[in-house]
């Protein structure tokens, strides 16, 4: 419940951000897209290179805001950001370590859409950013034991694609997928470091508000 709250909590800052966003590119006479969607977070295991560390994240979901910039022959651009809160698992000869975290998205793509109908049109997206991995407690073996685990930052490259479908005129609803390749995170405890890449799989569902 209480991670339900903060979720909830994001979501209706996310909200009123866009809103005045969507105002001000109105007065603007730009178009603009804002979207507020939900993502589920599905992360690959990542191996040291020496088999000596395995990182497995858990599975989580979160949320996801969006606001793309419509340029005159090159696409957009959009600029995203997004929350979720998982485990980081890492298994070390002899003990099991857990870093539970929340990860915050901060990255830019373009986006190109090759073509539209009245009933879809479809996207694709690539670009970069960053993600803040941001230690909570920490297990070793199942138990509460603190073991130094500091904020974690790293550098993403984002890709994707999906579509959106016309619900009303300046109404639609987005379904895609999104993928972030990243380094591992340590955490900066040495234990814990795997040297290997990381890989989150979001597919996303949203409502977006054109303007």
């Amino acid at each position: 419940m209480r991670m339900l709250g903060l979720l909830l909590k994001r979501a209706g800052l996310a909200v009123t951000i866009l809103a005045v966003a969507s105002v001000a590119s109105a007065q603007d006479n730009a178009r603009f897209e804002a979207s507020l969607g939900l993502i589920g977070v599905y992360s690959k295991t990542s191996n040291a290179s020496l088999g000596t560390v395995t990182l497995t994240p858990t599975t989580s979901g979160g949320i996801l805001a969006s606001f793309r910039y419509h340029l005159k022959h090159l696409g957009r651009l959009e600029a995203n950001y997004s929350h979720t809160d998982n485990s980081q698992v890492y298994s070390v000869p002899g003990d099991t370590y857990r870093v539970m975290n929340g990860i915050t998205e901060f990255t830019g793509a373009l986006v190109i859409s090759p073509f539209h109908t009245r009933k879809i049109e479809p996207f694709f997206f690539a670009g970069g950013g960053s993600l803040k991995f941001n230690p909570g407690s920490q297990y070793l073996d199942g138990n509460l034991a603190p073991f130094g685990a500091k904020s974690d930052r790293t550098l993403a490259f984002l890709y994707g694609g999906g579509l959106d479908y016309p619900l009303k005129k300046s109404i639609a609803l987005r379904m895609q997928y999104r993928g972030l390749l990243y380094k591992a995170p340590d955490f900066s405890v040495p234990a814990l470091y795997t040297g290997a890449n990381g890989h989150m799989g979001e597919p996303s569902i949203g409502i977006v508000f054109k303007f």
